[in-house]
């Protein structure tokens, strides 16, 4: 047999706002670790890239340092030796042994890196001493010898890195013109052979990507380390980089998407080589530079990865228990407002209603009428059939009030077998008609275990202005007490006293 409607819901505020409160501290924590990944990220790279800075432009101070001192020992030396033969002109200086101890004296001075060559007017390459080394190859098509034969480049010349005819070796020509010198020599050059100077920087150059680049003012690369040979003796003139630092200043540092040589990001620090046409540049690359703050960022992500998931379990944790202990709550609450036997509101719950709807009443002037109903002779049908008997009948009416009202009436089992309904909106002479319709529903009800017309008595009170809920059911109890003394199975109303 199926049972009255579950008990309606109560609005109460059994869970303030926990949760949200925890949610919200989860999110707050969440925030503000990350928040500190975040800046001491940013933090930490600028700090490296920082000092990264400064740490190449010393490193390259010094190669421009070191860069200057070898071209200006190799236009020493050119001078000297042309001073020599302008000093010598009835003498062929390569079959000379005072100018090839000479030449070789300068050479040690240089450590080995600068070796003087000579060319006729002719264009025949000769050796210091001259052997025949050469086979007498004709190097007039060179830069180095022809930019002596034009007066807008003739003087000190710093040539295109190019490959001797005689060793085979990348090198870089710096020539300068001669007067008057035995031999028929008319140009003299230094030749600087990129693998030798490459030794004595390869041990400044930072590793592994880094690299040190000499070149010349017009863009033109003549020296790198580690070697690259496609890119030797190129322009780079065209490349951003050169636009916007390395062609528009004296020195700096900034960083290249894409190096136009290797195609790395790097970090550069150039300078001018001060009294040349020339600048040097040191670069590291950026992902070297920058492995330490990744390896950093990326173990401080995965704790505060593993903070934050375990600040989430944490949270939903809490929040699994305190919906647990919402569940519980609220059945706690069911139970305590639920007559466990008629599945309604019981006595607490109806006095917790009744407040409401008084209130309600007299805030909107609105009528409020309760009803008492009571079952007549309950006791004998208890007595003939048993208590699990006298349960079904209960039950039984219980539903078939239930069914005659409206959802925004209320009805609750009181005790024993008295219930109270409150018809919200209702005044008394309307109240009655539809409690004589809920009376005669119970008459017909046929309940085979109890073989007997069940009837209900039934009081009725409405409620007046000012009056408490516990004054409307004392009048509407008052009633019910009538309806019995007057020899039950009717309805009698208590009506204000000016009626």
């Amino acid at each position: 047999m199926p049972l009255p409607p579950a008990l309606p819901k109560i609005p109460r505020d059994l869970r303030p706002s926990s949760d949200r409160i925890v949610i919200g501290m989860v999110a707050v924590f969440l925030l503000c670790v990350w928040g500190f990944v975040v800046f001491w990220s940013l933090w930490e790279r600028a700090s490296i890239l920082a000092s990264n800075d400064v740490k190449l432009q010393l490193l390259n101070n010094a190669v421009q340092q070191q860069t200057k001192g070898l071209f200006i020992q190799a236009e020493t030396s050119l001078v000297v030796a042309r001073q020599w033969m302008e000093q010598h002109p009835d003498k062929d200086p390569g079959k000379t042994n005072d100018f090839i101890e000479l030449v070789e004296m300068l050479r040690q001075k240089s450590a080995g890196l600068i070796d003087i060559r000579m060319v006729t007017k002719n264009g025949i390459l000769r050796y210091v001493p001259d052997r025949g080394q050469t086979n007498y190859i004709k190097v007039d098509d060179r830069d180095y010898f022809r930019a002596q034969l034009d007066p807008r480049t003739r003087g000190l010349f710093f040539a295109n890195p190019l490959v001797s005819r005689v060793t085979g070796k990348w090198g870089i020509p710096v020539s300068l013109p001669v007067e008057g010198a035995g031999g028929n020599i008319g140009v003299i050059f230094a030749a600087i052979e990129l693998d030798r100077i490459a030794m004595s920087f390869e041990g400044q150059r930072v590793k592994p990507s880094g690299a040190i680049s000499i070149m010349r003012s017009d863009g033109i690369l003549l020296f790198r380390t580690p070697m690259v040979e496609g890119a030797i003796g190129t322009s780079v003139a065209q490349s951003p980089g050169w636009r916007d630092h390395l062609g528009a200043k004296s020195q700096g540092t900034y960083i290249t998407d894409k190096s136009s040589v290797d195609g790395l990001q790097r970090m550069v620090s150039f300078v001018k080589v001060s009294g040349y046409p020339l600048l040097t540049a040191v670069t590291q690359g950026t992902r070297d530079v920058l492995y330490p703050w990744a390896v950093h960022t990326s173990i401080l992500t995965a704790v505060v990865g593993l903070i934050s998931a375990f600040a989430l379990g944490i949270g939903w944790i809490l929040l699994r228990a305190m919906a647990s202990e919402n569940t519980v709550k609220q059945e706690l609450e069911h139970l305590m407002l639920t007559d466990s036997l008629t599945n309604m509101g019981n006595r607490r719950f109806l006095t917790r209603r009744l407040d409401e709807e008084v209130t309600r009443a007299q805030r909107y002037g609105r009528a409020l009428t309760a009803v008492f109903f009571d079952l007549d002779h309950f006791k004998n049908i208890n007595d003939k059939y048993g208590h699990p008997v006298g349960d079904v009948v209960l039950q039984r009416v219980a539903q078939c009030l239930s069914s005659n009202i409206r959802s925004s009436d209320l009805i609750a089992r009181f005790g024993g077998e008295e219930f109270v309904v409150l018809l919200t909106e209702t005044a008394i002479d309307d109240a009655l008609g539809q409690v004589e319709r809920m009376r005669e529903a119970v008459a017909k009800l046929e309940i085979e275990a109890a073989p007997v017309q069940i009837r209900v008595s039934a009081g009725l009170a409405q409620w007046m202005d000012s009056e408490t809920g516990d004054s409307l059911l004392q009048r509407s109890d008052r009633a019910l007490y009538k309806a019995k003394s007057e020899g039950r199975n009717r309805a009698c109303l208590d009506l204000p006293k000016t009626q």
